[in-house]
């Protein structure tokens, strides 16, 4: 018996850890960035706009928000033409500079809705456990599972139990009868 609570536990937490990373900053880094099939130039236009400017031009274009690290890959335009992402033009000469890599950054989302929440495979139930934590209690406990510090709002789907159960986020229980409320939208934030 213990055992088996141990290994619901540990499923649990492995659940709303995966979870939780969706709320978070994303940052990823880019070896050799390319503008089709040739590396990017330094240079948003030409001589214009190097370095930091067409680094974080490129990162909006993969869409994340700026660059928060970029390597210069110098005098390669010889040997490996680069790209200009403004103009598509191709720098093939001995002094094209490109980069050696690029740190793409999106920061943490203020705020995400989650229309018709679902907590281990049902609609989320309004309470946390029978009868209790209905409400916000519930949202914000859901919120949290999901990487956010709080709910903001919700909005009640009301006596849907019967057509759609709903699951308790306390217990994990399923509640199926008509009586049974649950959340149409949740608003979370951090």
């Amino acid at each position: 018996m213990i055992s088996l609570r141990k290994s619901y536990l540990t499923a649990i937490v492995i659940g709303v850890m995966a979870m939780a990373t969706s709320a978070f900053a994303e940052e990823t880094t880019y070896s050799t960035p390319k503008v089709g099939s040739q590396p990017l130039d330094l240079c948003l236009s030409w001589g214009v706009d190097c370095g930091k400017p067409a680094a974080d031009a490129w990162c909006v274009s993969i869409g994340f928000t700026e660059s928060s690290n970029h390597v210069v890959a110098a005098d390669i335009g010889a040997s490996t033409p680069t790209r200009l992402l403004s103009t598509g033009a191709v720098c093939d000469q001995a002094y094209c500079d490109g980069f050696a890599s690029i740190t793409c950054f999106k920061p943490d989302p203020v705020e995400q809705v989650y229309l018709e929440p679902k907590f281990n495979g049902n609609r989320l139930d309004l309470c946390v456990d029978w009868a209790t934590g209905c409400g916000a209690p519930a949202a914000k406990k859901f919120c949290q599972a999901e990487g956010w510090a709080t709910a903001s709002d919700y909005t009640v789907a009301n006596d849907i139990g019967a057509s759609t159960p709903t699951r308790l986020i306390g217990t994990g229980a399923v509640c199926d009868q008509g009586y049974c409320d649950g959340f149409q939208a949740i608003t979370c934030r951090n």
